[in-house]
């Protein structure tokens, strides 16, 4: 295992370009699963507030 982690990483040492398209690989997902998150978030928020506002007019 740590014998291909290091071909990898020496290969990728190599080619700077294809380390340069992997970082923003990594980058552009981890943007996207923190605005999938906030995403998450507002939609729970939205229910909750409907869930209070539907109780109000349940009375």
């Amino acid at each position: 295992m740590r014998k291909a982690i290091g071909d990898i990483v020496d290969s990728l040492r190599g080619q700077p370009m294809v380390l340069a398209v992997v970082v923003i690989n990594l980058l552009f997902l981890i943007g996207f699963a923190f605005l999938l998150r906030e995403i998450s978030q507002a939609v729970e928020r939205k229910d909750a507030l409907l869930a209070e506002i539907a109780s109000h007019c349940m009375k």
